[in-house]
């Protein structure tokens, strides 16, 4: 919908001004609690302020129509109204106008997939709130920044960034503001892998959700009890949480979640043994995430058909999803590999801006908590370190300085290495080319990360090995629990440019504390039982074990007990 220009008429009158204040006052929850119903009315208070010439509560007006656009999936659209609103803010001069725009135009980039641009939109709208001394608007940009932490995988980071929201939205007394924050650690938490948390902080939100009505973060937080439920085992629970939150999430267009209520359905029904019902919401969830362009999602979706559809020996369509899951991964990584050169150059830019902040030495307490996305931006470089920037995994120092800080916390349990190396990789290279085989690479990490839990951490040391970090394993023979699903997951075959791939690996384990108490120990006994693994027939796990003809765990489909 666009607006065109009216004719000048002057100033509004008070009462003009009384009532689009009163409007916008309306206006504002009703965003998250109703976004369609919003949307139309934030349109006809647009129309009504310029009518009446009030240029402030049309930009106003502007934004929380791009706000309910938004919410409801229509990116462009949205991003159209935010940049009307900016205009405005620049012609006035209104700087909260302008810093509230712009941070929606951050909200619609990050959505898109435009980390750099959105990094770009908040920074601006964080270095004008902060110049305006607008503690609120510099709060709403920092959640948002959180929500880009969470992007780039750094979710302890987010975690920080939106407690510290919190604190600032309680002290100036901002309900929304507070309600968006508590969501999103629900989500934190979640990513984090604290599925116990994200839950009992879901549910004291949903207790106190009813009287607020804001409907939008109700469905995000009941998307996220029903994905906690189902991490944690309960099946039942989840299927009632997600049928519970699904009417909701669709009644006000909330297509994100929606998708997600409908993912989670179809795993929980996977589960449950019932794979016609879980392939019709996979489905749905696969439609809807075309239809609105979440092309993750998309992802996600066809990934999870593929699992299905194999388990019920469809292979014909498994592959089909399979192919469609790998196609969009590849051109998802290709934007990947772009985005972060355009970060890096983002990142430039907010390192100048703090070096300004810092000369001027700005009073309030929105430069505390610039300067903690900022550290978080040469965090953001430090990771690009720490990675194979191939895989994408960490490399050989990050994943030792994993294992050395995970063995000083081990009181939780037993910590396991695993030490894998490909089997006939070389003859892939030597087939089909090094870019097939560096394909082949990006595939096994990315299928050996799917098979491991959140707070486990796969990582490459280069060619063809990769290692994997086991944390608070109740037994030893869990690590080779795990070791059989690995090479159970990577002889699935791969495909590479368009051609089946084979490949098998060998994997050596090593557990702390019996096998070792230091990286370099374990890691090396992870090494030797590998080749032990290599040497008597390969595609096998072999557990260490000290001391001349240690007994050894061959795990070819199960687990021996016999010395060789």
């Amino acid at each position: 919908m666009t607006f065109p220009p009216l004719p000048s008429r002057g100033s509004p009158t008070a009462a003009e001004i009384a009532r689009l204040e009163a409007q916008l006052a309306e206006l504002e929850p009703l965003v998250l609690t109703h976004a369609p119903q919003a949307a139309g009315r934030a349109a006809a208070v647009v129309a009504l302020a310029r009518s009446c010439g009030d240029r402030r509560a049309e930009g106003q007006a502007l934004c929380l129509y791009g706000a309910a656009l938004f919410f409801q999936s229509s990116y462009e659209e949205a991003a159209a109204r935010f940049r009307e609103a900016h205009a405005l803010g620049q012609q006035l001069p209104d700087a909260a106008l302008q810093a509230r725009a712009l941070n929606g135009l951050g909200n619609v980039a990050s959505l898109l997939g435009d980390y750099a641009g959105s990094l770009e939109a908040f920074y601006e709208s964080a270095r004008i709130a902060r110049e305006s001394g607008d503690e609120q608007g510099s709060a709403r940009v920092m959640n948002n920044i959180a929500l880009l932490q969470t992007e780039s995988g750094e979710y302890q980071e987010a975690l920080n960034t939106h407690l510290q929201v919190l604190e600032t939205a309680t002290r100036i007394g901002d309900p929304l503001l507070i309600s968006s924050a508590r969501a999103n650690a629900v989500a934190d938490y979640h990513a984090l892998g604290d599925y116990g948390r994200s839950l009992a902080l879901a549910e004291d939100y949903l207790l106190a959700v009813g009287a607020s009505g804001l409907r939008q973060h109700e469905v995000v937080v009941r998307a996220f009890r029903a994905r906690n439920l189902l991490e944690l085992g309960r099946v039942e629970q989840a299927i009632a949480a997600s049928l519970e939150a699904l009417p909701i999430a669709e009644e006000i267009a909330e297509y994100e979640h929606t998708y997600h209520l409908l993912l989670t359905l179809g795993r929980a029904h996977a589960v449950q043994g019932d794979p016609r019902q879980a392939t019709a919401l996979l489905t749905r969830a696969l439609t809807l995430a075309g239809e609105r362009g979440m092309r993750p999602q998309q992802s996600a979706a066809h990934q999870q058909l593929a699992d299905l559809y194999e388990a019920q020996g469809e292979l014909s369509a498994a592959l089909r999803h399979l192919r469609a899951y790998h196609a969009l991964d590849r051109e998802l990584h290709a934007e990947a590999v772009d985005r972060k050169t355009r970060v890096l150059t983002a990142q430039f830019q907010v390192e100048t801006l703090k070096r300004e902040a810092e000369m001027e030495r700005l009073r309030s307490l929105q430069l505390a908590q610039d300067n903690t996305a900022l550290r978080q931006d040469r965090q953001l470089l430090a990771h690009r370190a720490a990675h194979d920037t191939l895989t994408g995994l960490p490399n050989r120092a990050h994943f030792q300085a994993e294992v050395e800080r995970a063995l000083g916390e081990r009181e939780a349990g037993r910590v396991a290495v695993l030490f894998i190396d490909l089997d006939g990789f070389k003859a892939v290279n030597d087939t089909l080319g090094h870019e097939a085989g560096d394909e082949l690479l990006r595939q096994v990490g990315a299928r050996l990360r799917g098979r491991v839990r959140r707070d486990d951490l796969v990582g490459r040391l280069g060619g063809d090995e990769f290692t994997v970090l086991l944390n608070h394993l109740q037994e030893a023979a869990d690590a080779q629990a795990v070791g059989r699903k690995l090479l159970e997951e990577l002889a699935r075959p791969f495909e590479v440019r368009g051609q089946p791939v084979t490949v098998t690996a060998s994997i050596g384990v090593a557990v702390a504390p019996q096998d070792g108490t230091d990286v370099a120990t374990l890691q090396r006994h992870a090494d030797q039982a590998m080749y032990r693994a290599k040497h008597s027939g390969k595609n096998a796990v072999h557990a260490f074990q000290g001391g001349a003809g240690a007994t050894l765990h061959n795990a070819r489909g199960h687990t021996d007990s016999e010395g060789e």
